[in-house]
């Protein structure tokens, strides 16, 4: 994936397919995801079951387009040194809407498991400022995502 984003950070966007680009998008978002299933440094079933779901939802994938994102995913998670570049690339193509959804989703999967810890908010307060969301957005995503639990 690294060098899927390193090839989009290079070019402009006119110069990119449609189709590669929504796929370095999708593996963008799905490594964040990752991330916050990782972030506590033990992955439940529950948090494994809601990230395919939340995925699946968002981009309405067939089981094996899913299994292929996530396999990716992971691997890309496995090599990840800083999320600047994954959040460079959000920010450059994703609205304010969907950059909020995405910070939604990682909420949605920490309350997967019942439990919230403060690497997994950590990670998430970092992405959202990242991403230029507010401390408000930040907060209304958490309590969504608390309400879609209850």
């Amino acid at each position: 994936m690294k060098k899927i984003l390193l090839k989009f950070l290079t070019i402009t966007v006119t110069e990119a397919a449609p189709e590669d680009m929504e796929h370095a998008l999708r593996v963008a978002t799905a490594v964040l995801l990752v991330e916050v299933v990782r972030a506590d440094f033990i992955i439940e079933p529950s948090e494994q079951r809601r990230l395919r779901q939340l995925l699946e939802q968002q981009f309405q994938l067939s089981q094996s387009e899913l299994d292929a994102l996530l396999e990716e995913a992971e691997a890309d998670a496995d090599r990840l040194v800083s999320i600047q570049h994954i959040t460079r690339l959000l920010n450059e193509h994703y609205d304010h809407s969907m950059k909020q959804r995405v910070v939604e989703m990682m909420w949605r999967l920490v309350y997967a498991d019942g439990e919230k810890s403060h690497y997994e908010e950590h990670l998430i307060r970092q992405v959202a400022d990242l991403l230029y969301l507010s401390q408000t957005e930040f907060i209304q995503a958490r309590h969504r995502a608390e309400a879609d639990t209850a």
